[in-house]
């Protein structure tokens, strides 16, 4: 009985004929070259021989097995392989080749010739480190840019996700943009199209707590407690600005520009940030509350405006440190009960204010330094849903000094001297 011939229908059912090799090849019909390997314990691999062009030795490889890949591929790869051959070139070096690399080389790529930038702020660099040794170096370090695919990437990103929905889509985005960089700049063949474009990230809420003007007299009390001057005075910056944390929390005297005063004028300054999120300087106008703050201050040989109090041995101050400002902080949201406000919600909360107060989103993102205004349209809308009258507001810190007022309590009236009155009306 004639053996049948290699095809789709017959991969699993081909037999082992007895041999000193131990293994049989059922070469196909059509394609030279291509052929299934059958070995006596029953294993079944796609195999192809082939002579690269100009040279008299011929070759016998595996393309894979019968479990890894399809009759269909198989047959494919080995048409691949021969026509290369005739060419004088070898598909397997190039498989070796790609194989190499790994996204880890791929990373470091990344990190050297993007991150280490101009156009990227210290902030977004040591984000980006943090999230590649926590969420990724593990995984994919070690792991060939081939044998990352769709599925793979998916699967990642769900295991990341019981660790949080949010920093998964992060480290997803990160590794998404690597990937991209090398391609763009020849890191990364090709060929090899971005596995981490196919991840849906997790759905995410935005963050929706602002200081709304019934806390503002409970919050001031506690702002204003506070025993370390340094610490109040950076806190209440946050309020009046909106600047990020971050950002002014390294600002240096230096960088400080306070106008001189003048008769029946408000006093006014700016401050220059200049490690900010977008690695450019920015210029933030102050406020008089603002500027009366930091006139305040006692200037010390410490170049930042606010310093620790951590004492060195000559000198009162920490002579090379900013502030610390956790502790401070966790110690007004104790005092004003507001368990649940965030230092970053001091900024929603001053583009809210002023988008209940009818400024545009546009306008919003020019104070807040936004690159759009999407964000400022999400404060607009938090800002009209905190209910603040637009004729009570004119300006931040106007609101700030409305809403630190205690609210006086409404004149209770006697029932019977109420009830008199009606009747004297109605007669």
């Amino acid at each position: 009985m004639a053996t049948p011939k290699l095809s789709s229908a017959t991969v699993d059912n081909l037999p082992y004929e007895a041999n000193s090799a131990s293994w049989t090849i059922h070469w196909h019909h059509k394609v030279r070259g291509f052929g299934l390997r059958v070995t006596e314990q029953g294993a079944r691999t796609y195999v192809v021989r082939y002579r690269l062009r100009g040279s008299r030795a011929q070759k016998l490889r595996a393309l894979g097995s019968t479990d890894k890949l399809t009759f269909g591929q198989a047959q494919e790869n080995a048409r691949e392989v021969l026509r290369l051959a005739s060419q004088g070139q070898d598909w397997f070096d190039e498989i070796r080749r790609k194989r190499a690399q790994t996204l880890g080389e791929v990373w470091r790529y990344y990190q050297a010739e993007h991150l280490a930038g101009t156009g990227v702020s210290e902030r977004s660099r040591g984000d980006a480190k943090l999230l590649w040794a926590n969420h990724c170096e593990k995984e994919f370090d070690f792991k060939s840019l081939a044998d990352i695919t769709p599925e793979s990437a998916r699967d990642w990103h769900r295991r990341a996700t019981r660790r949080g929905p949010y920093v998964a889509n992060r480290a997803a985005q990160l590794l998404r943009a690597a990937w991209n960089y090398g391609l763009k700049f020849g890191r990364i063949p090709r060929e090899h199209a971005n596995p981490f474009a196919s991840i849906t990230l997790n759905r995410e809420t935005a963050r929706q707590t602002i200081l709304e003007p019934a806390q503002v007299p409970r919050f001031a009390k506690a702002m204003n407690a506070i025993a370390d001057p340094f610490a109040r005075a950076y806190l209440w910056l946050l309020f009046y600005t909106g600047c990020r944390r971050t950002e002014l929390l390294k600002l240096q005297w230096s960088d400080v520009e306070i106008a001189p005063k003048r008769p029946k004028e408000s006093r006014s300054g700016s401050i220059t940030l200049r490690e900010t999120k977008g690695a450019e300087r920015r210029v933030v106008a102050l406020s008089e509350p603002a500027v009366e703050i930091l006139e305040a201050l006692s200037r010390t040989e410490n170049p930042h405006v606010f310093i620790g109090t951590r004492k060195t041995k000559n000198h009162p101050f920490d002579l090379k440190h900013h502030l610390d400002p956790k502790e401070h902080w966790e110690n007004v949201r104790t005092a004003a009960n507001l368990p649940e406000l965030r230092l970053h919600d001091l900024r929603r909360s001053f583009g809210s204010w002023l988008g209940a107060a009818g400024v545009t989103p546009k306008l919003i993102g020019t104070v807040l330094g936004h690159k759009t205004d999407i964000t400022s349209r999400v404060y607009v809308q938090l800002g009209e849903a905190a209910g603040i009258k637009r004729q009570l507001v004119t300006a931040h810190a106007a609101l700030a000094q409305e809403f630190s007022k205690e609210k006086q309590r409404a004149e209770v009236i006697p029932l019977k001297w109420k009830a008199a009155t009606h009747a004297k009306t109605e007669s």
